[in-house]
């Protein structure tokens, strides 16, 4: 049985470049190798757009310094232009690779990963819901919008997402073929709070 004990010295945070490693090593422990993105991709989404990217760190002390910030969760995002076949904006092929469009109302997550390590800890709603939360209170866009495997619907949909149906695209390419992929999307609210 798990443990639900949260980590000590835990905070999430924007990540940035020098991050890039740890993300890439992230990426390899969560995800088969033709589902990660490869190490040049997570350069280019840390450099194009960090803000939409964020980390879930714990800081490892020696005494009052800090020795270390180990990376222990991640959310790598960019913003997802229009498909050219509709006028939805749903994650395709084309904005899986080095694509950001400043101009999109519509933030696609690529991947949600939390260290084998720190799994079933609920660590992966807490980087979500504070992720979500950072959004829209920044008005940063409209939407969410994710592609998921069937078994992780339940888990999305606690955190208010909602399916939109099955990805077409994605399945075009034979690395992605061999499974179900779900459309799912979660409006982005700001949040109002009264005086």
């Amino acid at each position: 049985m798990a443990s639900s004990t949260l980590p000590l010295h835990m905070y999430v945070r924007p990540l940035i470049i020098e991050d890039t490693k740890q993300v890439a090593d992230l990426e390899a422990q969560g995800f088969p190798t033709n589902e990660r993105a490869p190490l040049e991709t997570v350069d280019y989404r840390l450099t194009a757009c960090p803000e939409l990217c964020s980390g879930l760190f714990i800081r490892e002390f020696n005494g009052k310094e800090v020795k270390a910030e180990k990376l222990v969760g991640h959310i790598l995002g960019t913003k997802i232009p229009k498909s050219s076949n509709n006028s939805s904006t749903f994650i395709t092929l084309e904005s899986m690779g080095k694509a950001h469009s400043e101009s999109s109302d519509t933030i696609g997550i690529h991947s949600v990963v939390i260290s084998k390590n720190y799994q079933r800890k609920n660590l992966a709603t807490l980087l979500l819901t504070d992720y979500i939360q950072k959004l829209s209170n920044q008005e940063v866009g409209k939407r969410i919008a994710i592609i998921a495997h069937e078994p992780l619907i339940p888990f999305y949909e606690r955190v208010g997402f909602k399916v939109v149906g099955e990805n077409k695209d994605v399945v075009k390419d034979p690395q992605f073929a061999n499974t179900k992929w779900i459309d799912m999307v979660r409006e982005l609210v700001k949040e109002e709070y009264e005086n």
